[in-house]
């Protein structure tokens, strides 16, 4: 990866001729979206059945409590099989923000995640608490300058996938005023 963004002219693509005609699909809102497995709270591995509009109401409630603009950037740094992955994937296109895509194994390393959400601009993330901890230890150790640019950028962070600490959330208060 060398640090440089993919851009892509969607009007060019859209004046090129089509060679067949796209297939449509006409989707109820009860029609499956998609399948996650998780263990839960039970530790018994299970699929979870969600429906589009199970999902379309989740994406929009979040856009309800927590209003992105075009301005924003949401950070997808999630596997595809955590849930979390699907607001990630999906919420930036209601207000017509953006998504920047972590490059693969960044998502463990801290350094390279500060890095990353200052130079892109990242404005929203996700976190497991422990991962969330490790972030905040690396950005206590970041100088003045990068502490500011990163708290002037990511203004939402959220977490879950297991309980946060109220020190955890103190952390977040106090590194990133």
């Amino acid at each position: 990866f060398s640090g440089e963004a993919l851009e892509v002219n969607l009007s060019s693509l859209q004046a090129e001729p089509a060679e067949t005609e796209p297939v449509r699909a006409h989707t109820e809102g009860g029609s499956l979206a998609y399948i996650i497995y998780t263990s839960g709270s039970t530790g018994t591995p299970k699929g979870v059945a969600v429906e589009h509009r199970q999902a379309a109401a989740f994406l929009s409630g979040m856009q309800r409590q927590f209003p992105l603009t075009e301005d924003d950037v949401i950070v997808l740094k999630s596997s595809f099989s955590f849930d979390a992955s699907i607001w990630q994937l999906f919420w930036w296109m209601i207000p017509g923000a953006s998504m920047y895509l972590l490059p693969p194994g960044w998502e463990k390393d801290p350094a390279l995640m500060t890095e990353a959400f200052v130079n892109e601009g990242v404005t929203t993330a996700h976190f497991i608490p422990a991962m969330a901890n490790s972030f905040l230890d690396q950005v206590e150790m970041e100088t003045d300058e990068k502490r500011t640019s990163l708290a002037k950028t990511l203004k939402r962070v959220f977490a879950g996938g297991e309980a946060l600490a109220p020190q955890t959330a103190a952390r977040f208060a106090r590194s990133l005023p």
